[in-house]
């Protein structure tokens, strides 16, 4: 009798174990992903309106939400078509905040309009060359003109 009960425990123990480890569902979190500031995305664009500085501590899922943001607001506000994608400015930003740390006390919006512009994805019915030389100057139009020709190369 003793041996019976203790092998039916034994069974129900088995049948528990295996249906909790079957029920326990993991989420992972790709390791090159940060947590994030855990602002508010409010707070976190009002802070990237005056500054780049919040731009490091953000995950990749705020940097594409507040880029998808500008450009929304560029499209809405302006009537203005940024076609690349959100991450394809994030990683801009990113080499862009690397190459220039001085760039970070420029605003969001203001740097997404210099990267699109450089990048001739800025759609707003100008010609691509007067808009460039009026946004960047004519030295850093005769540098981007060069560097656009060097990718081309590439």
């Amino acid at each position: 009798m003793k041996k019976r009960a203790g092998m039916i425990v034994l069974g129900v123990l088995a049948v528990v174990l295996c249906l909790g480890f079957l029920s326990i569902k993991t989420e992972k979190k790709p390791v090159a992903d940060k947590q994030g500031t855990g602002m508010v995305f409010g707070d976190m664009m009002n802070q990237l309106s005056q500054n780049m500085s919040l731009w490091n501590q953000m995950s990749a899922d705020e940097k594409k939400q507040a880029v998808n943001a500008v450009i929304a607001v560029y499209k809405n506000r302006d009537n203005v078509a940024i076609l690349n994608p959100a991450d394809f400015y994030m990683a801009k930003i990113n080499d862009t905040l690397v190459n220039n740390p001085s760039v970070a006390s420029m605003d969001i919006m203001t740097m997404l309009r210099i990267l699109a512009v450089m990048e001739y994805d800025y759609y707003n019915g100008q010609n691509k060359d007067e808009l460039a030389r009026k946004i960047l100057g004519e030295k850093a139009f005769v540098e981007n003109q060069a560097r656009r020709q060097a990718n081309v190369q590439l």
